[in-house]
């Protein structure tokens, strides 16, 4: 023991004298001490040289602190944060450390209690600061170790759910890591954790308002097997709405992976909801049940342009045929007067004056490009999904779409794109194409309002030129 306090008082000599300081409430240089030992243990080589004692000494310092803690006093929040910036600095990189601290010191317990009582206090700049370093200490210790892990999460999982809750973002964002690392190495918790409703929508709040960790906690659990279609009905739109945010960022991302099983959930969601799309062709009442469509129908075609799902979704049949009939009937819709599936070609159409300028925030914004996109990669190289559109007579309507909108934008470059895989190896859908007859060049009101038409040559070539000018043409 002689040695250990020896070898302790080498590491951090102002550590000695603090529990006598704290006693006679000598705050300034308790405070000044444990700044020194927090720095001196910001230092590898110091804290490869740190005793169980000097840690049963932080636990038991940490302990008085508690044990007199005034909520409105500075001196006293201080020491205690600076209590846990050295336990915090202690256990970087140091399994030793943390696992010490956790089985053999009362720093978690005083921690969780201390966490707690900040918890249910109006935040002040000094307290918010305790709490987010006490949370920073919690974090350090569950890092890439599966033993402290399980210990944390029993001790203090209702005090970091709470946390999680905070109105500071910091607070909030720690404790998401805290929960992250906890359940990335606990497969036994990610399951309890897998069954709560509040601990998703917590989460989804969070990455929500920016919190990476959050984030990544959600990610981790989307990517478990069988995860989607247990929650997905369990939370609310809005919630829905963020899931399936953080699905497209997984499905885009090469470094997260979505299950198969989840993509064909979202595929059987959206076969079964996607016509209240079309209640939206002039107003509609709810916004967010036609946005959910949208997010789903968005997924599917990032998802289909990955070779990992594309096999699965080409072998739907019924989803080519739900979204042919929807491009079809909608662009129908479209035709039928003025409504929110109109094509928009006017560049005064877009103008504030003419209050065009929110069509993004319609739910149907880019609906039929995605559509679109999704048709053409479910017939690439199938012959069976491009047979079955010719038989739809999708492909007239294909080739309809290819024009200029505002409410979809590169619609003409999926269409484009649509068409090439439909006619490739395809001569059945070849020969519906070259069977049409050109009835001259389209009148389009873009072009128009800039002083320019289109004018078919002798040599059958498409030639922009000045409105002007065709007279003498």
């Amino acid at each position: 023991m002689e040695d250990e306090r020896t070898a302790s008082d080498e590491v951090c000599p102002w550590l000695a004298p603090l529990t006598e300081l704290v006693i006679n409430r000598r705050w300034t240089e308790v405070g000044h001490n444990l700044t020194l030992i927090s720095e001196a243990f910001s230092k590898p080589e110091n804290r490869k040289r740190l005793s169980l004692q000097v840690l049963e000494d932080l636990g038991t310092i940490l302990h008085v602190l508690a044990d007199g803690f005034e909520v409105d006093s500075l001196h006293v929040a201080t020491a205690v944060t600076e209590t846990f910036r050295a336990l915090r600095n202690s256990c970087v990189c140091e399994p030793r450390i943390q696992k010490a601290l956790t089985e053999r010191t009362i720093a978690v317990d005083e921690t969780c209690s201390i966490l707690k009582s900040l918890a249910s206090l109006t935040g002040n700049h000094y307290n918010i600061t305790c709490l987010q370093v006490g949370t920073q200490f919690l974090g350090n210790l569950v890092v890439n170790n599966k033993g402290t892990q399980p210990v944390i999460w029993n001790k203090c999982s209702e005090v970091l759910i709470t946390l999680m809750k905070h109105e500071d973002v910091k607070v909030a964002n720690y404790s998401s890591m805290v929960i992250y690392n906890i359940l990335l190495g606990c497969t036994d918790i990610r399951i309890v954790v897998e069954n709560s409703k509040e601990i998703l929508e917590i989460l989804l709040d969070n990455a929500a308002k920016n919190s990476e960790f959050a984030l990544y906690a959600v990610q981790l659990l989307l990517s478990g097997v069988g995860y989607l279609p247990k929650m997905y009905d369990k939370v609310d739109v809005t919630y829905r709405l963020l899931l399936l945010e953080t699905l497209q960022c997984m499905v885009t991302d090469s470094d997260t992976s979505v299950p198969v099983a989840s993509i064909k959930f979202l595929v059987r969601q959206f076969k079964d909801c996607s016509d209240c799309i079309m209640k939206t062709c002039d107003k509609y009442v709810e916004r967010l049940e036609p946005e959910e469509v949208t997010e789903l129908l968005q997924l599917l075609a990032s998802a289909s342009a990955k070779s990992r799902y594309l096999s699965e979704l080409q072998k739907d049949m019924s989803l080519l045929i739900t979204c042919s009939a929807l491009l079809t009937s909608m662009h129908s819709l479209g035709k039928m007067g003025e409504n929110n599936f109109t094509l928009i070609q006017k560049l005064s159409d877009l103008s504030v004056s003419t209050q065009r300028s929110d069509i993004r925030e319609h739910p149907a914004f880019e609906f039929k490009s995605y559509l679109v996109k999704l048709l053409g990669n479910l017939c690439w190289r199938h012959p069976e999904n491009q047979n079955q559109v010719r038989e739809l007579d999708c492909i007239p309507v294909l080739l309809d779409c290819c024009n200029i909108d505002a409410r979809n934008p590169l619609i003409m470059q999926w269409v484009v794109l649509a068409i090439r895989n439909l006619c490739e190896n395809n001569f059945e859908n070849q020969a519906v194409i070259a069977s049409m007859t050109r009835k001259g060049t389209v009148d389009s009101s873009v072009l128009r309002e800039m002083g320019l038409a289109l004018h078919a040559s002798d040599e059958s070539k498409i030639i922009i030129m000045p409105r002007d000018s065709m007279s003498s043409v």
